[in-house]
């Protein structure tokens, strides 16, 4: 069993009815849908696919929908064209919506010219470009540019050495998460995340929506989030390493250590980790990636994150299933090595108290008493996710009655989430719950096991247990 997910992103190189089962069959478990791209229809359309096909291969396959954020943006230029941006050179940003030309472009983030001030950096196109402030007066930005190149359209502003005024959860957002929300999505990723209240906000959109359980996952690409990174671990369900604009906000060379950083702390709190862009970024375009990147993938698996995601290799790239069935490869093997040691998870209890405690002499048992496997019965994930952040060597099979649940989980690693009626999940002891993974070739007969259910009813006798024993 591999237990670091895939996520791969949909899009027109994908989201076709032979392109996600060939995905899922390569090893998908997590589609992402990319919201700063495509329409509300297309993303039906692709939610209704990966239904389809998950059920098709009698598989548990989550979707996540990837909010666009307050991403700050170039206007419009003349005729469409890019204009060139020499070294040295100077150019005007303006607040508005006019049409841009040489030495002069426009952008509709008011909020921009009141942050920067002379000295700031500002960069353009994803890093490509480098400007310095030389004045505002707060409608117009006057800049020198310091690494040079050409501009295009529509291309995204970095502010990295400012906090700029803007909630991470904008209108189009909103409109988006009810929406994702009305499809059943399972997980929703938030942009350009600075504080707790950006999550709060979220939080609270999702309840509005009637999707409150819908695992919330913040998106750390800002230096504030960075900074704020305990505070925000209380208030959310996972963290993606979105390196791409993360990339933009901090120095480069410093990536790899925000990187590592933020996997730590994460995985201190108990709390899901995807390292994201350019994991595979060559195979847009080449049939195999670099050694490099193959060291980038097989370096995340290494540390226990719990998923590493593929954008542009799945979205529009020319290879999207090959570089799964590479990334499916490059993690099995770096899995094959000596493994860790146990997390040293320190997050607080979730659900009721003993649950942690629970779990921690369920792991410590089955390690004892050399158990193939742990299976967890779990109604609402808590114990699953507990066991999860606790790294034991051997796999965790969750067993639930909500299919939502069992989607749910799938971001965590190392479990292999099971649906099963909720008849089966109440019996006593567990009992036919081994009956019906022995039916599914879940488990072996004869392979020594450990079985650990929580709950918060105390006076229950079949409630909280923890045995260990060989399947009959």
């Amino acid at each position: 069993m591999r237990k670091t997910r895939i996520i791969a992103t949909l899009g027109p190189s994908s989201a076709t009815p032979d392109g996600v089962p060939a995905l899922i069959a390569a090893g998908v478990d997590i589609f992402r849908l990319n919201f700063s791209h495509g329409s509300h229809e297309q993303h039906a359309a692709s939610v209704a696919l990966v239904r389809e096909a998950a059920a098709a291969a009698a598989r548990q396959v989550a979707i996540l929908q990837d909010l666009s954020g307050p991403k700050i943006r170039t206007g419009r230029l003349a005729s469409g064209q890019p204009i060139p941006l020499p070294a040295g050179s100077r150019l005007r940003i303006t607040t508005g919506d006019e049409e841009g030309c040489e030495g002069h472009v426009y952008t509709t983030f008011a909020g921009l010219a009141h942050s920067v001030s002379p000295g700031m950096r500002l960069l353009l196109d994803d890093g490509a470009l480098e400007l310095r402030v030389e004045a505002t007066d707060g409608t117009s930005i006057d800049t020198t540019v310091v690494v040079g190149g050409t501009l295009a359209q529509h291309k995204g502003i970095n502010a990295p050495d400012v906090a700029l005024p803007a909630s991470a959860l904008t209108d189009k957002d909103i409109a988006d998460l009810r929406f994702g929300a009305s499809l059943g999505v399972d997980m929703v990723a938030l942009s350009f995340v600075q504080t707790v209240e950006d999550l709060l906000s979220t939080r609270a959109e999702l309840r509005a929506a009637g999707a409150e359980a819908t695992t919330l996952i913040a998106k750390i690409e800002r230096p504030q989030a960075v900074a704020n990174l305990g505070e925000l671990l209380g208030a959310c369900d996972g963290v993606m390493v979105a390196r791409g604009d993360l990339g933009n906000e901090v120095p480069l060379h410093s990536v790899p250590r925000a990187q590592k950083v933020i996997t730590q702390l994460a995985q201190r709190a108990g709390v899901p980790v995807i390292v994201a862009t350019q994991v595979l970024e060559s195979m847009r375009t080449n049939p195999r990636p670099t050694r490099a990147e193959v060291s980038d993938a097989a370096n995340a698996a290494d540390d226990s994150v719990d998923a590493i995601m593929l954008s542009g290799e799945t979205a529009s790239g020319l290879y999207p299933v090959a570089a799964v069935k590479l990334l499916d490869a490059v993690i099995r093997d770096a899995e094959s090595l000596n493994p860790k040691p146990r997390a040293a998870f320190n997050a607080g209890v979730l659900g009721v108290p003993h649950n942690r405690a629970l779990c921690e002499a369920a792991v410590t048992l089955a390690h004892a008493g050399k158990a193939e496997a742990i299976v967890a019965v779990t109604r609402e994930g808590k114990t699953a996710r507990v066991l999860a952040a606790l790294r034991p060597e051997i796999p965790i099979h969750a067993v639930t009655s909500d299919p939502r649940v069992a989607r749910r989980l799938m971001l965590h690693r190392g479990i292999e989430p099971i649906a099963i009626e909720k008849s089966v999940l109440d019996s006593a002891g567990g009992i036919e719950v081994e009956r019906h993974l022995v039916e599914l070739g879940v488990l072996r007969a004869g392979e020594p096991i450990v079985f650990v259910s929580v709950n918060a009813d105390l006076t229950r006798p079949d409630a909280n247990f923890l045995r260990i024993r060989r399947v009959g």
